[in-house]
């Protein structure tokens, strides 16, 4: 039986936008560093640019894009890859693709892999209902055994895209 190939990527190096004008690109993720921090009770405008940018440089379908066409000459089965803060999930031709999304707007996504498969997920905050006065209980400090080792090799180095 063959193991699958699976990758996760970040994902900016199919943004061609920012390939092409890597000081542009720089210039405007300072620009948008400063503006979190002037708006950082609730991030709505930075969020909002955000949001504007990943649509106006259709970024989730040529990141999408980018990532399928490069798994399938390496024979993967599926890419994990984020940069667009926009979660999708598309197959091509035998390889799927997620996005997992993001944590910078206020519906906040994550991918799950599960003996159901792999699901994009929305995080749901729960509501802590307690008096403020009542007393908490310490979370564990123990990491929790995993019942299914996550089958990566110990010696295995990143490698990153060229091209």
């Amino acid at each position: 039986m063959a193991a699958s190939v699976t990758w996760a990527i970040h994902g900016h190096q199919f943004d061609s936008f920012a390939v092409a004008n890597a000081f542009l690109s720089k210039v405007g993720q300072f620009i948008f560093l400063q503006l979190q921090k002037i708006d950082s009770k609730n991030q709505r405008f930075a969020r909002y640019l955000d949001r504007l940018n990943t649509r106006w440089l259709r970024l989730s379908e040529q990141v999408a894009h980018g990532a399928l066409s490069y798994a399938k000459p390496g024979k993967a089965e599926r890419i994990f890859c984020g940069h667009t803060h926009a979660a999708l999930a598309r197959e091509w031709d035998g390889v799927e693709y997620y996005n997992s999304g993001g944590w910078v707007d206020q519906r906040c996504t994550y991918v799950a892999i599960g003996p159901e498969g792999v699901a994009i997920h929305e995080y749901i905050a729960k509501i802590d209902n307690r008096d403020s006065g009542e007393e908490r209980i310490a979370a564990f400090a123990d990491t929790p055994e995993l019942s299914v080792p996550a089958g990566l090799w110990a010696d295995e180095v990143y490698e990153g895209v060229s091209g």
